[in-house]
């Protein structure tokens, strides 16, 4: 099932590996033919900050974690880091059987040339932003657009206004869990409000590298975040997408 206007933002790809490979090997990989349509590699840190009390003093650390490369219309990224390789599809977003795909196409020279057989980490994530109406006073009822009963304390009048919720947990696929976020967050469009559902369906196992069986391994997590995704909406949610494609 394909909604017409899927509410995708993006779409995520990550595989992680142990143990780190050293930046040189990084910058010889991510400058392979398969990397030529994206544009010139970008350096990728973490800043580590540290709080000295007695100095009075925030203490920041950068590490070099690798590389990021990206198309010339920034709707396609690579992050290539010391454990992991992590493909990124921003809206608009086509189908799975063209996004997963074009991922592997990238991961398979760059694992090989980083020798990389086994991975201890594949996750599937999609970020979503469901664009409610809202032009009363008092808001959205959220659960009108999503399965969730949010209330709180009842010390007050009206629709919740905001809220958060992150939820980690086993699916009923062996070795498969999900972390799931869902928050209010504003709406870029005029008189709405947005809900963003972000599922990210991830391996509990090591994993082999091998393309057959991660192809395989990807479509069962593919089917396991759409099923988490339509449990978690309302009829009205669907509304707003359009329609089923034929």
């Amino acid at each position: 099932m394909r909604y017409k206007k899927a509410p995708i933002l993006e779409a995520v790809l990550e595989f992680r590996w142990s143990p780190a490979i050293p930046l040189e090997e990084l910058a010889s990989t991510i400058s392979l033919p398969v990397y030529e349509g994206f544009e010139k590699p970008k350096p990728r840190y973490q800043i580590n900050a540290t709080l000295d009390v007695d100095a009075d003093e925030l203490i920041q650390e950068r590490e070099r974690l690798g590389f990021e490369v990206q198309t010339r219309d920034g709707l396609e990224r690579v992050f290539l880091e010391k454990q992991k390789f992590v493909f990124i599809q921003s809206a608009p977003y086509d189908r799975w059987e063209q996004f997963a795909p074009k991922a592997l196409a990238l991961l398979d020279p760059t694992i090989k040339k980083l020798d990389v057989e086994t991975f201890e980490r594949v996750g599937v994530r999609f970020l979503n932003r469901i664009d409610a109406p809202n032009t009363k006073p008092n808001g959205i009822k959220f659960s009108d657009y999503v399965k969730l009963e949010v209330k709180g304390p009842n010390h007050g009048e009206g629709n919740v206004r905001e809220f958060q919720l992150r939820i980690v947990r086993p699916t009923k696929k062996e070795g498969l869990s999900y972390a799931l976020v869902m928050a209010a967050v504003p709406s870029p469009l005029p008189e709405h409000s947005g809900i963003i559902l972000d599922i990210d369906v991830f391996t509990n196992l090591s994993h082999t590298a091998d393309r057959t069986e991660l192809e395989a391994t990807l479509d069962v997590m593919q089917a396991e975040k759409n099923a988490i995704f339509e449990l978690c909406l309302t009829d009205r949610a669907r509304d707003l997408f359009g329609g089923i494609e034929e």
